[in-house]
């Protein structure tokens, strides 16, 4: 049930900003990336492992392919792994007149790579030379790499299932087929054979493998704060799910870790240009946190700021009414003051500016659409007493300052604290471990009415 009515949200193509040379001068230069753990056609691995959004922000307008490989069921070693890859590049490169290229990979995605640099005369399975497409490649990006192994794979192949990890993890295992044989080359232990016999080319500490240059790009945390727009980008669940295996710590033995990469493996080798303490496992795919556009001016051979020094705003200036009673988030939850089940409205960014007035909006965001709080003007639906059948008034002056962070005088003053008062804000969040009261509009379930509720929101 929505209190206002929804458009249809039409995402649009983002065009890439070209950060380094000019279309004539890049004709011939392209990037192809190449998806970790989980058997992908090329459409699934654009549509579903990078999305459109993330890929064009990292080509950084230059010709790209996205490679589809049995990502799961062949190890990085395997034929039916680097062959499939060695045999979508060749035809690629030659239709388009492609001379050199860069290459960016997520997580698992490194060990065919690996291979390839490492065994230059090797054959596909279709008669391709590995070295037609290594003499081509420019630079590697590895993003969230894993060079040394990982603890989650020493855990699900041992145990067989993932017991108290959240299943969002599971797609990093190509869907749930624990020891299929990407997973079990991921093995800690695998992976030290695989490092000392030649397996995988890369010795520790080397900032280039085959006279390639590499660069990292990794995460090592997991912010899941769900007050903050920063564990929502790329989906809130992979965010739970990724701080689940972070907290057992199963994505390292003893480092920081992305959830699922420790840093001890991502930072085996090669030059790390992200090292940023919210970018976990899954945004690092997802262009999160800018990581995106920095890895466009790598692309384009542009000058980069090194990690010490990337220093951005966060992405969505959440309000404090936001943080208090986390207003951005759909959800079930109960009314103290009837003991009704409700629903929380929420607003989630595709609402922002759909052109209707979505009052979670307002509030966790201090605008929707043309909208802006503070404001009481007639528009505002926290003071409009068609949301209040069981209130005898609408969001009076009287409820500032009594221990409810009420949305309803955010919306009309930007704040909800006694008046003239300097300390007693009602919506500022309560430590870890506490909790708020938080007045809001929504569906009460048991009446069927839209109504102001209060909520108990924890910390």
């Amino acid at each position: 049930m929505h209190l206002l009515p929804r458009l249809k949200w039409a995402l649009a193509a983002t065009c890439a900003v070209l950060l380094g040379a000019s279309g004539e001068a890049h004709a011939t230069a392209g990037v192809v990336f190449v998806h970790g753990t989980g058997d992908q056609s090329p459409g699934s691995a654009t549509s579903g492992y990078w999305t459109q959004k993330s890929l064009d922000t990292m080509r950084n307008g230059r010709p790209y392919l996205v490679v589809g490989y049995p990502g799961a069921s062949c190890a990085g070693y395997s034929q039916c792994s680097w062959g499939s890859i060695v045999d979508q590049i060749v035809p690629w490169v030659n239709a388009n007149g492609i001379t050199s290229f860069t290459v960016i990979t997520h997580s698992n995605g490194s060990s065919p790579l690996r291979y390839m640099l490492g065994h230059s005369g090797a054959v596909s399975a279709n008669g391709n030379a590995v070295n037609a497409v290594t003499s081509r490649i420019s630079q590697v990006i590895f993003m969230a790499p894993d060079l040394a192994g990982t603890p989650l794979a020493d855990q699900v192949t041992t145990s067989g299932s993932f017991l108290n990890i959240a299943n969002s993890v599971v797609e990093f295992f190509g869907g749930g087929s624990y020891n299929n044989p990407a997973v079990v080359q991921q093995r800690t232990d695998n992976m030290r054979v695989y490092n000392s016999n030649g397996t995988f080319a890369g010795t520790q500490g080397a900032t280039s493998v085959g006279g390639k240059a590499i660069s990292v790009v990794r995460g090592n945390k997991v912010y899941a704060n769900l007050f903050s727009s920063d564990a929502h980008c790329g989906g809130y669940l992979y965010s739970v799910g990724l701080k689940a295996a972070a907290l057992l710590g199963w994505g390292s033995f003893n480092a920081g870790t992305d959830g699922f990469i420790g840093n001890d493996s991502s930072g085996y080798f090669g030059n790390i240009i992200i090292d940023d303490g919210r970018l976990n496992h899954h945004q690092s795919r997802r262009s999160c946190h800018n990581s995106g556009n920095i890895v466009a001016q790598k692309v384009a051979n542009a000058p980069i700021p090194p990690p010490s020094q990337q220093t951005f705003e966060p992405e969505t200036n959440v309000q404090a009414a936001a943080q208090a009673c986390n207003n951005y988030y759909s959800g079930y939850a109960t009314d103290f003051m009837t003991n009704h089940t409700v629903w929380k409205y929420g607003c989630s960014t595709s609402q922002l500016n759909n052109g209707y007035i979505e009052p979670d909006c307002l509030i966790a965001y201090g605008y929707s659409s043309s909208y802006r709080v503070p404001s009481t003007a007639s528009w505002n639906p926290f003071i409009d007493p068609y949301y209040y059948p069981t209130w005898r008034q609408v969001c009076p002056d009287s409820w500032q300052g009594d221990g409810i962070c009420d949305a309803c005088l955010v919306a009309k003053y930007g704040f909800d604290a006694t008046t003239g008062s300097t300390g007693s804000n009602d919506c500022v969040q309560a430590p870890p471990g506490g909790y708020n009261w938080c007045g809001s509009l929504a569906w009460d379930t048991y009446w069927g009415i839209h109504n102001y509720t209060v909520v108990k929101a924890l910390h």
